[in-house]
């Protein structure tokens, strides 16, 4: 990592979900995202070899926070001297799915976003493949949201979504390694979890999700459809509490330097192949 990179290269690691029925969602995501439940203090750790989710109490839909992996013990460390000389309040925390000397702090909507190292290192494949890939939230400040995650934190913007009457930018992918995007914020009237997403590895593999979704008679929502940003095939469903979970194949890579590209505000930049779910 040089120093100008900032958080480049991080890998969007597992997320920490809020609930007020933990085992009614502990049941769902190990039948359905086939991953085992470990306890963790008052935190249920879902866990596969390629994705990880916390369960705790709280609301639904609520997220505690999202976790990224740094690159080493010098990359974590240097972002936090960074980020604290840069006054953003780092907090020591953890995460039972990282190592001792994990830290946390908010972004201007107040999601709270947890740097540290990974135990383990995912060198396996589950046997249905589908790894943690990207987060999205709405927010009702997207400038200065985006503002944050570029000028601090050194993501790189991928996609944006504009209105052609107004020039207003509608959302924004972003991305802290060459993959297309590991967070993306949405326009809206209100803050919150829009969804997030696992990444496969090609279109069979979303037809065997597919399967294994009717199988479990869960309904897939949204799909199968081709997003025009990221250019990745997709079906979404919904777990208990809600939320949006995605399955995602194909997505785009980008180097650090490559420049971000520009869509209409219509359907066709997030699904090049018929309707689309629109946030605004």
């Amino acid at each position: 990592m040089t120093e100008d990179r900032l958080i480049w290269p991080a890998q969007f690691h597992h997320v920490c979900l809020g609930t007020d029925d933990v085992p009614a969602m502990a049941e769902w995501y190990r039948d359905i995202m086939e991953m085992a439940p470990e306890s963790a203090g008052d935190t249920v750790w879902m866990r596969g070899k390629q994705r990880d989710v916390l369960l705790r109490p709280g609301k639904k839909k609520q997220v505690h926070f999202i976790a990224f992996n740094l690159a080493d013990a010098r990359h974590l460390q240097r972002m936090r001297s960074y980020l604290e000389g840069r006054g953003v309040d780092c907090q020591d925390d953890a995460s039972p799915v990282f190592e001792d000397g994990a830290y946390s702090f908010t972004d201007p909507d107040g999601n709270r976003l947890l740097f540290g190292l990974a135990k383990d290192k995912r060198a396996e494949m589950d046997p249905r493949p589908g790894h943690l890939q990207h987060i999205v939230f709405a927010t009702t400040q997207l400038p200065v949201v985006i503002e944050f995650y570029l000028d601090v934190l050194g993501f790189k913007l991928s996609d944006v979504c504009v209105e052609e009457e107004t020039g207003e930018r509608t959302a924004c992918f972003i991305r802290s390694d060459e993959m297309h995007h590991s967070m993306a914020f949405f326009r809206s009237d209100s803050a919150r979890l829009d969804h997030f997403a696992n990444e496969a590895s090609c279109w069979n593999d979303i037809r065997d999700w597919g399967d294994h979704f009717a199988d479990h008679r869960v309904e897939i929502v949204w799909g199968a459809g081709r997003h025009g940003a990221g250019n990745n095939l997709f079906i979404f469903v919904n777990d208990p509490d809600g939320n949006n979970v995605e399955i995602s194949a194909e997505l785009e890579t980008f180097t650090y330097d490559q420049e971000f590209r520009t869509w209409p505000h219509d359907n066709r930049a997030l699904n090049l192949w018929g309707h689309a779910w629109m946030r605004s």
